[in-house]
């Protein structure tokens, strides 16, 4: 057993040093839209003729859409995304002429590890502007599509393979009895969910990437579309694996011999690849390297959680051999060890930071699983205490609690896939109101990142009265960096509004001034803080 170990171990090892070397291009995990035109909350003096947005990553762009509301919510454009000749970052759709008012973009595209993104930024055309702000959420909430339908499909597909390929395991190598009809049986139910899963995944996919509201089963409309996708490509794979590997289910009692062994070792490792294919490792650097520490953390996990599963379904077959469950206490502990190296790899290589476990939503559903893995760890270090000292005939209840800790850690995961692992570029603008003798001057810095952003100035008078400024001018400094207030030039695009390019260097609360001349001989001063964000 020892030699055979190490022989796993070293072939292990060779696998993850050799991917180090596979040529690959720097990528993030999930898109994040980094500029837009029109950009986010700006005034333009005629209508734009397309909408352009560009990514930090590739995109997918056979589901994606962009839907343009107006200030009441109404779907005026709806248009299909094409990808830029020039850049795979850059996608773009041509829109009609749009009349003066306020307009929601809403926008839906597909990462390049499968995972649907979207997003929605309001821009003004004219010299008056409306607040969409509830216009903008509806807009993206209403597309939700189908997240919690795929959630379920991600929870049984975790829960069913784990259970498959654990399972299968503990029976070929951990028992030397027949298994029960109820361990047969539990590993068909496994293998058919797992198949139900795949085949339910392949019809939601193109519903869900095209973010629809309402999903039918026996529509086959977007299904072609979605096998041109990496993701349909891959759950194909799954689905023909998952067949291969009933024949496994179907000779299990050949399972001592070298060939079935051999066989369901390669469909396994090859059914763990089809999953680390549309998951963040595919669009992680190194891509190899990425994809390797996750197969290996799933096989791994398989070992350890789907036959603990397993364990606890037929309860009264397998805690009644000593033998098999010393086995499975020992894989377990090995487990264990190989999860936290490859926990921490893919940590490394997916998070920028170490704030970001507590600061993003990926960072805090990872530090809680990792919490209920320690939990599980420890239950699991007290049941080899009982199993040792007492028998497995003491393990009935503390099995069952550990499967249940088990079971809540693949519902995270099943939620934290989706979720993208980096803090994303902010294009919140930054806004506001101010007055100041007689006249409001609405401020708008879009985006409030560092970086070339856009200042937009538009001034009226409390009073209602008709307006007409003479010029305005600006300065911009960084106290916080001993950076003096320095010169903005203003160009007038519209009657009372006023636009300025500024290029801010570092984040933090820049001081912002903004001299309106409304006559020749009266000037007022408008005073800020403008926070800029990385």
């Amino acid at each position: 057993m020892i030699a055979r170990l190490r022989t796993s171990w070293v072939a292990v090892m060779l696998i993850v040093i050799a991917s180090v070397f596979v040529p690959t291009n720097a990528v993030s995990a999930h898109a994040g839209l980094i500029s837009s035109e029109p950009k986010a909350s700006s005034w333009l003096a005629v209508s734009p003729t397309e909408i352009v947005l560009v990514f930090d990553e590739q995109v997918g762009v056979v589901f994606s859409r962009v839907t343009i509301l107006d200030q009441e919510g109404n779907e005026i454009i709806n248009a299909k995304l094409i990808r830029d000749q020039s850049d795979p970052r850059i996608v773009r759709a041509s829109i009609n002429t749009l009349p003066n008012g306020t307009f929601v973009v809403v926008w839906r595209v597909a990462s390049a590890d499968s995972h649907p993104v979207q997003g929605s930024f309001a821009f003004s055309i004219g010299a008056s502007s409306s607040d969409v702000t509830a216009v903008m959420n509806a807009g993206v909430s209403d597309r939700h599509g189908l997240n919690n339908l795929f959630n379920v499909i991600r929870f049984a597909m975790f829960a069913s393979v784990l259970t498959l390929l654990g399972g299968a395991a503990l029976v070929a190598f951990g028992s030397r009895s027949a298994p029960s009809i109820r361990t047969r049986m539990s590993l068909w139910s496994a293998w058919a969910v797992a198949l139900f899963a795949s085949v339910q995944a392949l019809f939601a996919y193109g519903p869900h990437a095209s973010g629809v509201k309402i999903y039918n089963l026996t529509d086959l409309s977007l299904l072609g579309d979605t096998m041109t996708t990496l993701f349909g490509q891959a759950t194909l794979a799954r689905v023909l694996l998952l067949l291969l590997f009933s024949c496994m289910l179907i000779t299990i009692d050949r399972r001592s011999q070298r060939w079935w062994r051999m066989s369901a070792v390669a469909i396994a490792v090859a059914i763990a690849g089809s999953m680390s294919a549309v998951g963040h490792p595919s669009n992680q650097s190194p891509v190899g390297l990425s994809v390797a520490l996750d197969m290996v953390h799933q096989l791994a996990v398989s070992m350890w959680v789907g036959g603990l599963f397993l364990i606890t379904i037929d309860r009264k077959y397998w805690l009644r051999s000593t033998q098999s469950m010393l086995w499975f206490s020992r894989i377990a502990g090995y487990s264990v060890a190989i999860l936290v190296v490859t926990g921490i790899g893919q940590t490394i290589l997916l998070m920028d930071q170490f704030a970001d476990l507590f600061t993003i939503e990926f960072g805090q559903k990872l530090s809680v699983k990792v919490l209920l893995v320690v939990a599980l760890v420890a239950l699991g270090g007290l049941s080899r205490k009982t199993l040792h000292a007492a028998g497995p005939a003491k393990l009935h209840q503390s099995v069952l609690v550990e499967s249940l800790v088990a079971l809540i850690i693949v519902g995270i995961t099943a939620l934290i896939v989706a979720l993208p692992p980096r803090a994303q570029a902010s294009l919140v603008p930054f806004e506001t109101t101010l007055k100041q003798s007689g006249l409001i001057a609405t401020v708008t810095v879009t985006p409030a990142r560092v970086g070339t952003t856009e200042i937009h100035v538009s001034v009226a008078s409390l009073d209602g009265t008709f307006l007409q400024t003479q010029s305005i001018t600006g300065r911009v400094g960084l106290p916080e960096r001993s950076l003096p207030s320095g010169p903005i030039s203003f160009e007038k695009t519209g009657l009372n509004h006023y636009t300025a390019i500024v290029s801010f260097a570092f984040a933090g609360d820049w001081d912002l001034d903004i001299l309106v001349k409304p006559t020749d001989t009266t000037t007022v001063l408008f005073s800020t803080d403008v926070l800029i964000k990385e």
